[in-house]
C-alpha cells in the first residue's frame, strides 16, 4: 500500500514536471516565432548608406541610382496667382533603361497633397505629364504623353507648357502631345512645394538614368522658342535656357561637386543632394486599393503576410490554452488582439525603414493568417485531447 501510494506520488509529479516542461517548450517556441516575425518584417529590403547620385564632370551631370533622390526644399519662386497659372518646365535626361516599370518620376512637384502633385516619369520609352497619383491611369485623369519618345543611352530634351490654350509636350523641340482642354499645374496651395529630381517625396520610386539641365518658366514658352532652344542646346552640346523669359529656377550642373548646387536664376533655391537617401513624407497603412498593380510581386507578397502568421497564431493560441489564465472562449479572440497589434506596430515602424512600405492590406493578411493558426491548432489539438492539458480546466 505505502509502495503503491509512492508510486502515485511520483507518477504526479512526473506528470506535473512534463506540463511545466512542456509549457516551457511553447513559450521559447512562441518567443522564437516572434523574433522571426519582427526579424523579417522590420528587415530594411535595402539599407543603403549613401545616397546614390553622381557628378558627371565631362557631361555637365548627375548620374540618378535607384534610391538617389535630389530636392529642392522650398520653390518659393512661383505663384499660380502671379504667373496666372503659366510655366514651362524644360529637363534634358537620358534614361538608364527602357524596360524598368512602375512610377519612377524623373521630376516631381509636391506641396503636402499627393492628389495635386506635379510630375514627369517615363513607362519604357513613354513620357508622361500628369497631376495627381493616378499611375495606372484607373481613374483617368488628364494627362499628356508621348510614345517612344526615349531612345537610351541618348539625352532627350523634355520641355512642357501650360497656359490658357492647355497643354503641350514636346520632345527633342517637337510637339508630341497637346491637350487643348486641360490645364497641368503646379501645386502650390499647401504649406512648401518642394522640387524632388530622380525619385518621390517617398523616397521609394527611384529613377535611374542622368540628368543634363532643368529649367522653370513663369510663362509658357512657345513652339517656336521651345524649337530654337533644342536645336541651340544640340549644335552647342550643353544645356541652355532662355534668360529673358522670367526664369524662374535653373540647374546647369556645371559645378561639378558639392552637396549643395546654387540655383542659377538666382532666386535662392539650392538643390539639395543629401548624404544618405531620405524620405520627405512618410506614407502609413496605405490602402490596398490605391494603385492596385495585381502583378506576380504582389501576390508573392501577399501569400508571405498571410502564411507568416500562421505559425504564430497556431503556437500562441497553444501556449495560451495551456497556461490557464483566462477561460477557454477568449483566449482566441485575445490571440487575434495580440497578432494584429503586433503586425500594427510593424506597419507603422515600416513607414520609417528604406525599402519598406507600411500596407493595410498585410495588416489585414497578418491578422487572417493568425486566425487560421488558431483555427488549425484547435483542429490539430482538441480541447478534449489529455495531452494538452485543457481536461484539467
Amino acid at each position: 500500500m505505502v509502495v503503491g501510494l509512492a508510486n502515485d506520488i511520483f507518477m504526479l509529479f512526473l506528470k506535473k514536471n512534463k506540463k511545466k516542461t512542456r509549457h516551457h517548450a511553447l513559450t521559447i517556441l512562441a518567443l522564437t516565432i516572434v523574433v522571426i516575425v519582427l526579424f523579417f518584417g522590420l528587415r530594411p529590403k535595402v539599407w543603403p548608406v549613401t545616397n546614390e547620385i553622381h557628378w558627371l564632370p565631362k557631361k555637365n551631370a548627375l548620374r540618378f541610382i535607384n534610391p538617389g533622390i535630389a530636392y529642392v526644399d522650398d520653390v518659393h519662386s512661383f505663384s499660380s496667382k502671379q504667373h496666372s497659372g503659366e510655366f514651362t518646365i524644360h529637363v534634358s535626361v537620358a534614361a538608364e533603361s527602357l524596360r524598368r516599370r512602375g512610377f519612377r518620376p524623373m521630376l516631381m512637384m509636391h506641396d503636402g497633397d499627393d492628389r495635386r502633385q506635379l510630375t514627369i516619369w517615363h513607362w519604357g520609352s513613354s513620357v508622361i505629364a500628369m497631376n495627381g497619383d493616378d499611375y495606372d491611369n484607373t481613374r483617368r485623369w488628364p494627362r499628356v504623353s508621348a510614345k517612344d519618345a526615349l531612345t537610351l543611352g541618348d539625352a532627350s530634351f523634355i520641355t512642357v507648357t501650360s497656359s490658357s490654350i492647355g497643354t503641350r509636350l514636346f520632345i527633342n523641340g517637337i510637339i508630341a502631345k497637346e491637350n487643348k482642354n486641360w490645364r497641368l499645374t503646379i501645386p502650390d496651395d499647401g504649406k512648401k512645394l518642394r522640387l524632388v529630381l530622380g525619385n518621390s517625396v517617398y523616397g521609394k520610386h527611384g529613377w535611374e538614368g542622368e540628368m543634363y539641365g532643368l529649367a522653370l518658366y513663369g510663362k509658357a514658352l512657345s513652339s517656336e522658342k521651345v524649337k530654337s532652344l533644342y536645336e541651340r542646346s544640340v549644335r552647342e552640346s550643353r544645356f541652355l535656357h532662355c534668360a529673358a523669359e522670367d526664369l524662374l529656377l535653373l540647374f546647369t550642373f556645371s559645378e561639378h561637386e558639392g552637396h549643395l548646387i546654387p540655383d542659377q536664376s538666382g532666386r535662392n533655391q539650392p538643390l539639395q543632394l543629401p548624404p544618405r537617401p531620405i524620405q520627405l513624407k512618410k506614407a502609413f497603412l496605405s490602402a490596398p486599393w490605391h494603385n492596385f498593380n495585381p502583378n506576380r510581386s504582389f501576390f508573392v507578397d501577399a501569400i508571405l503576410n498571410l502564411i507568416g502568421f500562421i505559425p504564430l497564431g497556431a503556437v500562441a493560441y497553444c501556449w495560451l490554452r495551456q497556461s490557464h489564465s483566462l477561460p477557454g472562449k477568449y483566449e482566441a479572440a485575445v490571440i487575434v488582439v495580440f497578432c494584429f497589434s503586433l503586425s500594427l506596430s510593424m506597419e507603422i515602424l515600416q513607414g520609417w525603414l528604406p525599402g519598406r512600405s507600411s500596407s493595410l492590406l498585410d495588416l489585414g493578411l497578418n491578422t487572417l493568417g493568425a486566425w487560421l493558426g488558431i483555427l488549425l491548432a484547435g483542429w490539430c489539438v482538441p480541447t478534449t485531447d489529455k495531452s494538452f492539458g485543457a481536461s484539467n480546466y
